[in-house]
């Protein structure tokens, strides 16, 4: 009885169902967890710039381990309702769906995408991944599809996609280009050479705080305008003006293509 119950609860802990999937934190939701970091990144990065731009479209990408019985297509249809993916006015919503030990892909489409994002082409796109998923290369599997679709929809609202997000600048940046780098220079004149030795401890801690350097371990810190503690730093997002902020509403009706590999 105790070895049933093990394996009971063995295949529970792999199988979801729409039900036990919980609210999405994200856009892509790796519940098999083959996703590198690097892949979701790139994923979060194409979401992104289509959820917060002309495009108005959201993109979710969802791998679980195993459907375990459950229809593809009714498993893709009730998930997309369930966390309404797009607008709720536009239902400009997209789902690629991997379950990793059935073999099976899907890539559902809400009603508002199907004009541009066909049956066939749907089609055409799941199909571009079987060669990696073959392989066991989820990363690329996925970065094709999203990559595919990203531009269908960009294309047709007329929107460049990033390929990459912008480098932030560093306080080193912001020095070399600030209209104070005469002043800073007279100010190192001064304190090098000439004035009091409090003069030259103040204003040389302000000036190597300036360039990013600062005081550490006791005094001032490194976080100028340009780092992660001042103003236009932190975490972010990539490239597309906004995070994650939920699914709007969207809905589907049973629109794209699905097949195995």
């Amino acid at each position: 009885m105790v070895a049933g119950l093990l394996v009971f609860c063995g295949s529970r802990a792999i199988a979801e169902t729409v039900e036990d999937l919980p609210k999405p934190t994200g856009y892509v939701s790796d519940y098999a967890h083959v996703l590198s970091p690097q892949a979701i990144a790139r994923v979060d990065q194409i979401a992104s710039q289509l959820d917060h731009s002309e495009a108005r479209a959201q993109l979710a990408v969802v791998t679980v381990r195993t459907l375990d019985g459950a229809d593809r297509d009714q498993f893709a249809n009730d998930l997309f309702h369930k966390w309404g993916i797009g607008g709720k006015s536009n239902d400009r919503g997209v789902l690629i769906l991997l379950s990793i030990q059935d073999h099976q892909r899907r890539i559902e489409v809400g009603y508002g995408l199907e004009g541009i994002l066909n049956d066939a082409k749907a089609g055409d796109i799941g199909r571009s991944a079987v060669p990696y998923l073959r392989q066991n290369d989820y990363d690329e599997a996925v970065l094709t599809q999203v990559d595919q679709v990203g531009q269908v929809i960009a294309d047709d609202a007329h929107v460049t996609l990033n390929e990459e997000p912008a480098p932030r600048p560093t306080a080193r940046h912001a020095h070399r280009s600030s209209p104070f780098g005469g002043l800073i220079f007279l100010i190192i004149l001064l304190v090098f050479f000439g004035g009091s030795w409090i003069t030259r401890l103040l204003f040389g801690g302000l000036i190597l705080n300036s360039l990013g350097g600062g005081w550490r371990g006791g005094g001032w810190g490194g976080g100028g305008w340009g780092s992660g503690g001042g103003w236009g730093g932190g975490g972010g997002d990539s490239g597309g003006g906004g995070g994650f902020g939920g699914f709007g509403g969207g809905d589907s009706g049973g629109g794209g293509a699905g097949g195995s590999w």
